[in-house]
């Protein structure tokens, strides 16, 4: 399906020719390579020229006869601290293999954004950058101004870890890298779980045995099922303080976005519309579906069934909530390793909505990972030298840690050769590069190479029930952001998501707390004519209309 998405995509999207040349590209009077340029930077004439100066090896090790260096800029996250990265025995091994020196710029994510601008603006760019933690626009800094490059028929000629692992795939999951002219400019990222939604509901199965409760079947049954929890002291403390349904309002898996779903309603973390079953995008908060949702938030508000605090209280508050185990109703993305151990996790269960539920489908695709600049001198070395990271061992000793390092560090082969992570995160400083390396292991790779650990089987097997049941939706809505849109485009839904995201998450707060009426219903959903929703969504459907999605 995927495929045949990026082909029609390709077909819709594309505005110019792939433009196939030799040498290094010239910079324009602004400090950006022209588009033509990028254009041929990124083609396989580059490789003509450095094969012809001897020192490139198209295959094998090492990949230069004598050392180059390249400068790369990397995304960090904030949490991480690590040791320098010459200090990291995985990337002392990976520069006496490749012939390559990095020299490595690390940057915290919340400084991500300023760094690279500033980098963008001065004219002087790495090599290569490293984005898994951060984010490069590759409309604007690559279709537009050509400072990073298209890397499709360099992906394909030096790329062979990668493209094998791609193409072992029944469906690409890098068409959602495609550009609006057609062109990939990043080498993806992808840690594949096998999974296909994010939400999954969950209930407390002590609760129900100390209450002799069945489970609840629908909405109606799950409204009397906290009700019971309020009234009943299932927790047996001859106190009125449990928490029958634990929430936030705009908090990522534990807020209302969640529970839209259960009224029809496929909401993800992202936007405010979605895809029907008949490939027509909707604006989610005009839905009646949205309203029966407040409604019934509003009669759990006034009863004290639901969290007094949800609209006031962050994520780390209801986390805190989730630990201390007096819950009886939640949403979460699973319950293993995410420190519930000694809360709910030790109580709770899967809870099976009924058939009027939708959940968002959740697409294992690639996200940004890696870019080349217009003013890489050593284009096909470094495509090379990203390939070689991605090298089974060498890409999850950068990712976990070495090999063999112990009980509580790094990876090993079990007796089968399959990888198990033994690292546990307990490190303080770390000797690898974590989850801000380059990695891509598609569903069918890492289900031949790695030993998946509980948490993520867990989450496996929820999504196999959810799947089953038939509640997950046809039509994805990360379609949405494969959308072939220009970088205009682009610009102008992210500032109307953001005033509409901030209307909708208001009047949430409202109508839970307040209630919902004909007219402040009727205000809302009128509010949005003023606001261009129209033209957003039929935006959308244009797009959506030129991708071939069965």
């Amino acid at each position: 399906m995927k495929k045949k998405a990026i082909a029609l995509m390709l077909a819709a999207a594309m505005t110019m020719t792939v433009l196939a040349g030799c040498g290094n590209s010239s910079k324009t009077a602004a400090g950006g390579a022209s588009g033509e340029a990028a254009s041929e930077a990124g083609s396989a004439g580059t490789g003509e020229a450095a094969a012809a100066d001897g020192n490139f090896n198209e295959t094998g090790y090492p990949i230069v006869n004598e050392p180059i260096t390249l400068k790369v800029m990397i995304a960090l996250r904030d949490s991480d601290s690590l040791t320098s990265f010459d200090e990291m025995p995985a990337v002392q091994r990976l520069e006496e293999q490749t012939g390559i020196h990095v020299e490595w710029e690390p940057i915290k994510g919340s400084d991500w954004s300023t760094k690279l601008n500033l980098a963008f603006a001065s004219g002087e760019y790495p090599d290569v950058i490293l984005g898994t933690s951060g984010g490069v626009d590759d409309e604007e800094y690559g279709v537009t101004q050509g400072i990073v490059i298209p890397l499709d028929d360099l992906i394909n000629q030096y790329m062979p870890n990668y493209t094998a692992r791609r193409d072992a795939e029944d469906d690409d999951p890098t068409v959602s890298l495609v550009a609006s002219d057609g062109k990939i400019y990043t080498v993806g990222y992808l840690v594949g779980q096998n999974i296909n939604t994010e939400q999954h509901f969950f209930i407390n199965q002590e609760w129900l045995d100390a209450l002799n409760l069945e489970t609840p079947k629908n909405v109606d049954e799950l409204t009397e099922v906290l009700r019971a929890f309020k009234t009943g002291d299932p927790n047996g403390n001859g106190e009125a303080d449990e928490i029958p349904l634990e929430m936030g309002l705009d908090i990522g898996f534990n807020g209302i976005r969640y529970m839209l779903p259960l009224f029809g309603l496929p909401c993800d973390p992202n936007k405010w519309i979605y895809i029907d079953d008949d490939k027509k995008v909707q604006f989610l908060p005009a839905q009646e579906g949205f309203r029966n949702c407040m409604e019934w938030l509003h009669m759990l508000y006034d009863e004290g069934l639901v969290d007094p605090e949800l609209v006031s209280q962050d994520f780390n508050t209801v986390e805190t909530k989730l630990k201390e185990g007096n819950v009886g109703f939640f949403t979460a993305w699973r319950l293993v390793a995410m420190a519930y151990d000694d809360g709910v996790a030790s109580n709770s269960v899967l809870w099976m909505p009924d058939s009027n539920a939708k959940l968002y489908r959740y697409l294992e695709l690639c996200k940004q990972g890696a870019f080349v600049t217009s003013t890489n001198e050593n284009v096909p070395a470094t495509m090379r030298w990203l390939d070689a990271l991605l090298d089974t061992e060498m890409m999850f000793s950068l990712y976990y840690g070495e090999k063999d390092a112990g009980d509580t560090l790094g990876w090993k082969f079990d007796d089968n050769g399959k990888i198990t992570v033994t690292n546990d995160g307990s490190a303080d400083v770390k000797n690898y590069i974590d989850c801000n390396t380059l990695f891509f292991g598609p569903g069918k790779y890492l289900s031949e190479t790695f030993n998946m650990p509980e948490q993520r089987t867990e989450k496996t097997e929820y999504c196999q029930k959810y799947d089953e049941a038939g509640i997950i939706q046809k039509y994805s809505n990360d379609y949405l952001d494969m959308a072939p849109l220009t970088s205009e485009q682009l610009q102008e839904s992210t500032l109307k998501e953001t005033d509409i995201n901030n209307a909708v998450v208001e009047n949430i707060a409202a109508f839970v707390t307040g209630g919902v009426t004909d007219d402040n219903w009727n205000s809302f959903v009128s509010m949005f004519d003023g606001m261009g929703v129209a033209d957003y969504v039929q935006m959308y459907q244009d797009a959506i209309d030129s991708m071939d999605l069965e």
